[in-house]
């Protein structure tokens, strides 16, 4: 396969609403991977939510109202810390800044650190170290 063709091809996924995308043709192995894009988020969280939604005790929907939810960009293994030994990278109350990892997300052999959107505290974590998460789900809260 030519480069224009590799060139076109990424073309043709970035401008898609795919999030991930592998190519095999003959020994050329391709795999592209993006973020969502801000505004699709808001556009996400208007369609129907998962329907744990109803498992969330009224103290938690209060919460999401007081601060930032950090979202599952991608399906995966949540870690709360870089290996078994190692200290959480965040716990309830940790006040953390825009940038920080926040935790991991394995998808596909692949370790993907989640970043904090947004300077402010900790204040609720959703998921547990090693649960399965799905995308857009809640991880966590993060408020002043």
């Amino acid at each position: 396969m030519d480069t224009a063709k590799i060139k076109e091809i990424i073309s043709i996924f970035e401008g898609s609403a795919l999030t991930g995308m592998e190519l095999e043709v003959d020994d050329l192995k391709l795999k592209l991977n993006k973020e969502m894009p801000i505004e699709s988020e808001s556009r996400i969280q208007q369609i129907s939510r998962p329907s744990q939604e109803k498992d969330i005790p009224l103290s938690k929907q209060e919460e999401v109202v007081n601060g930032e939810v950090v979202r599952s960009p991608l399906v995966g293994t949540f870690y709360a810390a870089a290996g078994e030994q190692a200290k959480p990278f965040v716990e309830i109350g940790t006040k953390v800044e825009k940038g920080d990892i926040l935790c991991i997300i394995e998808a596909m052999k692949v370790m993907n650190e989640i970043h904090a959107p947004t300077s402010g505290v900790v204040k609720e974590i959703y998921i547990k170290d090693g649960d399965m998460v799905q995308f857009d789900e809640e991880l966590m809260v993060i408020g002043e």
